[in-house]
């Protein structure tokens, strides 16, 4: 196998992943191993961890598959440039407003933000789909759940 720096940073970043998703899950199983704790962290890392291994047995299976170099872009459109930059700092304020505007709110905001940076324009879709995105886990979580969280609007 021809072991290029892409494939080894390929390599890299799924043992990197292995390892954070192992580490956290029996971090979680130590806090707390009880249903409610474990009930969305095991089946998620679960699938965390065959996704990473289906990905390296790919890599492993195709040696002769390698990323190719990213080419110029022809348009230098806002978007392009600071898309990126843009949704590392709303992520960010995202995080950080959940205990001021609550995580029903700031879950919304989020989605709709980050709905209008990836070009979608028409507004219905954008408020149908960010309601629902910012609504339904905060219920999950405050109803069938039991775990309190801080909203401004479901309580």
């Amino acid at each position: 196998m021809n072991l290029t720096a892409n494939r080894a940073g390929h390599f890299g970043l799924l043992a990197l992943l292995a390892g954070f998703t192992l580490w956290f899950t029996a971090s979680a199983w130590e806090a707390d191993a009880t249903l409610v704790n474990m009930i969305l962290i095991g089946p998620v890392a679960f699938l965390a961890l065959g996704l990473i291994a289906a990905i390296g047995i790919g890599l492993l299976l195709n040696p002769e598959r390698d990323a190719e170099p990213a080419e110029p872009a022809e348009t230098d459109t806002f978007r392009e440039r600071w898309g990126v930059a843009i949704g590392c700092l709303a992520l960010a304020l995202y995080v950080l407003s959940l205990e001021t505007i609550g995580f029903d709110v700031a879950g919304v905001i989020f989605c709709a933000a980050c709905m209008v940076l990836m070009g979608r324009r028409n507004w219905l879709v954008i408020a149908a789909y960010s309601l629902f995105v910012g609504l339904a886990p905060v219920w999950i979580l405050e109803g069938p759940m039991g775990i309190p969280v801080h909203t401004l609007i479901l309580e």
